[in-house]
This record gives structure tokens, sequence and C-alpha cells, in this order.
């Protein structure tokens, strides 16, 4: 009888159902994740941009991308970039609105 050879120490049909339910946890963590606005930026009216990167969870060149984009509305003062902390809170409400996207759904 020839011996089979086993990656994984389940048979394959344990193994799936174990892959599927992390699966399903990992989407539903997602699912279920809400933004959080810190309370130290909950009462400021202008935020910067590395408030706002920290607030939406995506990286600077995203944001910039955004701006560009025209799907994010920001503002110079003098040199200093600055954004209406009601606009990036619009922003979370469609997301949530819409889906839990990756990406804010702007």
């Amino acid at each position: 009888m020839a011996e089979e050879l086993m990656l994984f120490p389940y048979p394959p049909a344990e193994f799936l159902q174990k892959i599927r339910a992390m699966i399903e946890d990992v989407v539903d963590t997602k699912i279920n994740h809400t933004v959080v606005i810190p309370e130290s930026l909950s009462e400021k009216t202008l935020l910067v941009p590395q408030e706002v990167c920290m607030i939406l969870r995506i990286s600077k060149p995203t944001l910039y991308a955004l701006i560009k984009e025209g799907r994010l509305k920001s503002f110079k003062i003098q040199s200093r970039r600055y954004f209406a902390r009601t606009d990036i809170e619009e922003i979370i409400r469609k997301q949530s609105q819409f889906g839990h996207n990756t990406k804010p759904a702007i």
C-alpha cells in the first residue's frame, strides 16, 4: 500500500474546514470594524495629513492621490495642508453606508 504524503497535520477535509473558519473570522472582524477617532483629535476642527492618514488608515501617497483625483477636499494655509474634520467624518459615514472597503468610499 502506497503511503500518502501529508503536508499538514490534518486530513484534507478537516484542514479546509479550519481554513474556512479562519477566513470567516477575519472577514467578520473586518466587516464589524468601526473607525475610532482618537479623543485627542475629536475636538480639532482642522486636521493635518498625518492625522487624516491615521484616521482613514491609508498611506500619505494614497491620501495625496485622493486629493489629486478630487475625491478628498483639502486646503492650504501658506505651505501647510489642512483638512476639515467634518469632511473626514462625512467620508467615514459614506464608507459605513456603502460597505467596508479597504479604500475610503469617497
